[in-house]
Formats: structure tokens, C-alpha cells, sequence
């Protein structure tokens, strides 16, 4: 039924295109994964610039300036498209209550003048309960990789490896970006050419598009078919339909973008490869948005091998970003029980553990449990509702 659904839209995305008829609408893994929720929340690179009667002034006036374009860009990672504007109307007082360190490389000073590059570490915790009581639903999960398929529809036939293909080289080209989604742009070298070709590419081959995301470490494919033509002599216009494969958070979607005056195929596609990653950054945050509702609570069975097992399975879980609280019921040689406080319903919560390689399942077993004991199946015949335990690599 998938693979059927994934032929029907990479279909209905070709004839689209064709017709032009688009309108405008382990403990170091565990380590890393905590490293990379904790980077989430600092934002580099803030370039500032600001003239006053002082060099002092100018100082001043820079780093109150960068700071706030620092929430901005932190605002504009964790939220939807829809729901930012928070970061303009923040108050100098918690702006400075929610920066937990700053860092200035490369100040450059004159009598007037104030130049440097300013790095933002803002407390984790204080900002999601800004955003919780604001009522800003949020995301803090970083998806593992994607990777782009990028293919150009041309009135001859499409184009994947074959030059030119200014659609796939806008892709190679356009900045990573700092968003939870890292969106990986092919290489093009012959393990890539012999591994995927474009008739399978705009076939969706389910099967073909996984193992090709698997040589990227990529979750899944993106396939983006493109065009470009002229609607009036000198303005370009492009039609773009991208098609998700192995991304069940994501469903097909399409955009188009008119080209502005003098504007080359490099510059539409410059534009429109930032369009599309806002898209599915936005796909990721409504499937992954810790809202301000109420906490949700499970109970669990952890099956564990030994104390060290077990100490890994907690550390992941209490670093999973939609879990509150845990709380230990039980514990034997062969199995824990707890209780898990989390927010977002449970299908969110499945996603957010798998990040962490951990399988949340049900159980479909009631709610009056008691404690396991010694025996896995006798304790999961006691238990509540859920299993947690390591996904096998």
C-alpha cells in the first residue's frame, strides 16, 4: 500500500510537472546525542556591526542587538513558520535572564564603530518555559539526516546525475543550515550513479531509496523533481513537488517560485532550496512540538541485562526532550519497572525514543499492574502498558 501510494505521487508529481499546472499555494553515541541537544540551544556566527558617539556605545548597543538576533534565529530552529514572533517582543529583562553565556570573536574597534562575531548559549530550560508559558509549541529533537534526491524535469527528460542540473547543484551549493532537520545534498560520485538511477528515483522505489539513504546514514530520501521556465522574456518561474520516502512524519508536498527581474536558474533555485527546507523543517516540528498541555504519564517494563544496561537505558531516556520525569518502581537482576511523565501523546514520544535508540512498544496489556519480578514475562504479565528497550544495531 506505501510503496503504491509513494509510485502514485511520484507519478502525479511528474505529470504535474510536465503540464506546468502547479499553482502558487553506546556511552560516546549517549554522549554525542546529549552533545547535540545541549548545541541546539547555541547559536553561532551572529555577525555584528553597530556605529555610536563611542566605541563603548557602539559595544553595548552590538551585544544587546546580537543577542536578541540570536533568540531569533534560536526561535526560528525550535518553532514552526507560524508561530514565531515571540523573540520581537521579548523584554530586555528576560532576554538577559535566558542568555546563559556569550562568547565575542574577532572585535574590531574604532573611535565609533563596533565589530565581532558573537557565539549565544541560551538555558535550555529557561526558554522551553518561556515558550511553554506563552503557549509556543516547540520542538527540540533533532532528526537524524536526511538525504535529498534532486531531480530536474526538462522538456526532453529528467535529469539526476547528468549535467547540467542546476537544481542539484543549488542543493551542493546552499548553506547546511542550523535547523533540527540536517538535509544531506548527494555527492554524485560512481557509488552514487551505479546505486541509483533516475528512473528509479522518480519511480520511488521504497526498497532502492532506503538503501541509498543508507550510504548517507540518512533516516530517508527526499525526492525533489523540478523545472524552470520563462513566463514572460527575462522571468523565470519554477514548479517543485517533493516527495518523501521512509519519512513517515512527512507527506508530499509542492511549491512554486516566481523568478524576480534579472534573476538567473541559480538564483530561483538558491530560493527555492530554502523554501523547501523550511517545509520540511516545519513537517518535522508539527510531528516532533512539545506544546504547554498537560503531563501525560505511562508505565513501563525495561527488560536489562545487567547494572551497567540498565544505568545506559535510564541516562537515554531522562535525555529524551519530552520526557519530565522518571520514576523507578522496581528493580530486579533481569528487569525494571517505571513511570514515565512526558509531554506530547505517544506516538511523539515513540519518535523522540527512537532518536535515542531506544523502542518504546505497548504492551496492550491494562492499567492495574504490579511490580515485576524476577521472571521478564511473569513481571510484563503485572506490568502496565509499555516495554522499553535498546533497539538492536
Amino acid at each position: 500500500m506505501c510503496r503504491a501510494l509513494q509510485k502514485f505521487s511520484l507519478a502525479l508529481a511528474m505529470w504535474l510537472l510536465a503540464a506546468g499546472v502547479f499553482s502558487v499555494v553506546g556511552s560516546s553515541t549517549l554522549s554525542a546525542q546529549q552533545s547535540a541537544l545541549e548545541d541546539i540551544f547555541v547559536v553561532r556566527d551572529v555577525a555584528l556591526d553597530e556605529s555610536a558617539q563611542t566605541a563603548a556605545a557602539a559595544r553595548a548597543r552590538a551585544l544587546a542587538k546580537g543577542q536578541r538576533q540570536a533568540f531569533a534565529q534560536l526561535e526560528a530552529r525550535l518553532t514552526r513558520s507560524v508561530h514565531r514572533g515571540l523573540a520581537a517582543n521579548v523584554d530586555a529583562d528576560t532576554l538577559r535572564f535566558l542568555v546563559d553565556a556569550i562568547q565575542i570573536d574577532g572585535e574590531k574597534t574604532s573611535d565609533v564603530r563596533y565589530l565581532a562575531n558573537l557565539t549565544v548559549t541560551f538555558k535550555p530550560e529557561a526558554v522551553k518555559n518561556l515558550f511553554r508559558q506563552s503557549g509556543v509549541p516547540f520542538a527540540e529533537l533533532r532528526s537524524r539526516p536526511l538525504t535529498v534526491v534532486p531531480v530536474l524535469a526538462t522538456p526532453a527528460r529528467y535529469l539526476l546525475w547528468d549535467d547540467p542540473n542546476p537544481w542539484r547543484e543549488a542543493w551542493r551549493n546552499h548553506p547546511g543550515g542550523t535547523g533540527l532537520v540536517p538535509m544531506l545534498a548527494p555527492i554524485g560520485d560512481l557509488e552514487d550513479l551505479s546505486g541509483l538511477t533516475v528512473d528509479q528515483a522518480i519511480d520511488g522505489d521504497p526498497d532502492i531509496l532506503a538503501r541509498f539513504a543508507q550510504r548517507y546514514g540518512a533516516r530517508g530520501v527526499v525526492v525533489t523533481i523540478a523545472n524552470i521556465f520563462e513566463t514572460e522574456p527575462g522571468i523565470l518561474r519554477s514548479d517543485i513537488v517533493s516527495v518523501p520516502v521512509g519519512l513517515p512524519e512527512m507527506s508530499t508536498f509542492s511549491i512554486s517560485v516566481a523568478g524576480r527581474e534579472a534573476e538567473t536558474e541559480l538564483d530561483i533555485f538558491a530560493r527555492a532550496v530554502g523554501e523547501v527546507r523550511e517545509i520540511i523543517e516545519d513537517e518535522w516540528k508539527a510531528a516532533s512540538a512539545l506544546a504547554s498541555g498537560d503531563i501525560a504519564q505511562l508505565r513501563a517494563a525495561v527488560p536489562i541485562t545487567s547494572l551497567k544496561n540498565w544505568i545506559d537505558i535510564r541516562a537515554r531516556i531522562s535525555r529524551v526532550p519530552a520526557v519530565t520525569n522518571i520514576q523507578v518502581i522496581a528493580l530486579t537482576a533481569t528487569s525494571a519497572e517505571i513511570v514515565i511523565n512526558h509531554r506530547g501523546d505517544e506516538a511523539r514520544l515513540i519518535r523522540a525514543f527512537e532518536r535515542f535508540d531506544l523502542i518504546l512498544e505497548s504492551t496492550g496489556l491494562g492499567q492495574d499492574v504490579g511490580r515485576p519480578s524476577g521472571n521478564l514475562q511473569t513481571g510484563l504479565r503485572a506490568l502496565v502498558t509499555h516495554v522499553v528497550r535498546l533497539a538492536v544495531n
